[in-house]
């Protein structure tokens, strides 16, 4: 289970941000959106929180924080010093955009709890440390720190918990790649548990992508999965009657180039996955790419869902209500927040501008954060119930939201879109430089 996630100087992050499933005392809904954890320090979670703000905020790039970073933790054995440097995006503006971007994650696996944290640029690994909590006091199994001046890195002395060949895998640890992939690759069992969990405990869902319904063809083969499949589409109200995975099939030479013009032109798309709807009691298969937006995104959905609710993972969704009507989207908060559904320690961790969702009967005032851009159009990432002017118990929160009395809107100004704008235009010269030239009037 996420405990917390902190990051700095990534893309509109320029000073640390912290985000925390721990919840407050507030005993609203405890029963239903907490999971327990069984640790003092931290004795109950959040099963879900969702970011809201406006539009170039930084909502995304929180989720995209946390893809890097699993990105690097599971790969960075592999990549070339290029693919290295285009991992390094940290904020433009100012002096951080020479300073290495810091990334730490607080985990809880089999009551184990695991803080660990690496600092990067595009010139390799800064930083590397794992605080690992088997009781109540921490043990520092690794450190290390790249000594600038010296060109040379700097290993604390490994834990006596840490055991194995662990002066084997330091060795073998390249400055551009992670001592914990490095080890893990190596059979260090211990860190398996932390690097598998970043493998197959985390799964991300981005609306850039599309609805990628192949990947589930072989999912939807089975009769169980096809049939929860359905089931979770009709309690939305989706009306479909089946769904199945159709074969390619061949293309003739003439469907692909034109007879007339001989130019190429796209191949129709037979393969992939199509639901079937009941007419006068006729079936008709539609592919999905001819079924709509929502109908599409829901589907799509389904599969990272339930491997989450069945496997207790981290499912991260940008946009989640993108296409989706707001009652659909409430109807999948309490899936996940339903102790008969959802048991297993499943957390999602979502963006949305749909404010219906902005309820207490939907999410608790600890499980609402926002997002704003600050005077230095830099990232701020805060609770709702710690902004200035917090949230009463019962109190509509969206509506409020919508007023502006917590803050992290857009500032509309309908007058300035109005007003015609001139751009100067610079034209280049023999000498390679550019002088002005007069100024083009933009129409409204």
């Amino acid at each position: 289970m996420l405990i917390g996630f902190k990051v700095r100087n990534f893309r509109s992050f320029a000073d640390e941000q912290s985000f925390s499933f721990s919840t407050s005392s507030d005993s609203m809904h405890a029963a239903t959106h907490c999971l327990t954890t069984g640790m003092k320090s931290v004795r109950r979670l959040s099963k879900a929180a969702i970011v809201f703000g406006p539009n170039g905020s930084g909502k995304t790039n929180l989720i995209n924080a946390f893809s890097v970073m699993r990105d690097l933790i599971l790969h960075s054995t592999l990549l070339s010093d290029t693919e290295f440097a285009d991992r390094y995006t940290p904020f433009k503006f100012g002096s951080s955009a020479r300073a290495t971007t810091d990334f730490e994650i607080d985990v809880l696996l089999d009551k184990i709890r695991y803080r660990y944290g690496f600092s990067y640029d595009d010139g390799g690994i800064r930083a590397e440390r794992l605080l690992v909590y088997c009781t109540g006091k921490s043990q520092r199994w690794f450190d290390r720190l790249w000594d600038g001046s010296g060109q040379r890195e700097i290993w604390a002395p490994f834990s006596q918990n840490f055991s194995g060949p662990r002066a084997m895998w330091r060795d073998a640890t390249r400055p551009k790649a992670l001592f914990l992939t490095t080890a893990a690759q190596l059979n260090a069992e211990q860190l398996k548990p932390l690097f598998h969990w970043f493998e197959h405990g985390m799964e991300l869902f981005f609306p850039s992508e599309p609805a990628n319904l192949t990947r589930m063809a072989a999912s939807i083969q089975d009769s169980a999965f096809k049939r929860r499949m359905l089931d979770f589409l009709h309690a939305a109200d989706i009306r479909v009657a089946d769904v199945r995975v159709r074969e390619q099939e061949s293309v003739s030479p003439e469907a692909v180039w034109g007879l007339a013009n001989k130019r190429p032109r796209t191949a129709p798309n037979r393969s992939g996955v199509e639901f079937s709807h009941t007419r006068n009691g006729a079936f008709v298969w539609l592919h999905a790419a001819d079924e709509s937006a929502g109908t599409q995104r829901l589907a799509a959905l389904f599969g990272p869902l339930l491997s989450a609710i069945e496997h207790g993972k981290l499912l991260l969704v940008d946009e989640f209500d993108l296409s989706l009507h707001p009652l659909v989207a409430r109807y999948l908060m309490q899936l996940i927040n339903d102790p008969k559904t959802s048991d297993r320690g499943a957390q999602l961790l979502l963006t949305s501008h749909n404010t219906t969702l902005m309820d207490v009967n939907v999410l608790r005032r600890d499980e609402i954060w926002l997002m704003a851009l600050d005077d230095n159009d830099a990232s701020q990432l805060t609770p709702v119930w710690r902004s200035s002017v917090p949230p009463r118990k019962h109190e509509l929160i969206g509506k409020g939201y919508l007023r502006g009395r917590y803050g992290a809107i857009p500032a509309i100004r309908p007058k300035a879109a109005a007003r015609p704008a001139t751009v100067p235009v610079g034209v280049p010269t023999d000498k390679g430089r550019t002088k002005p030239r007069e100024a083009t009037k933009i129409p409204a």
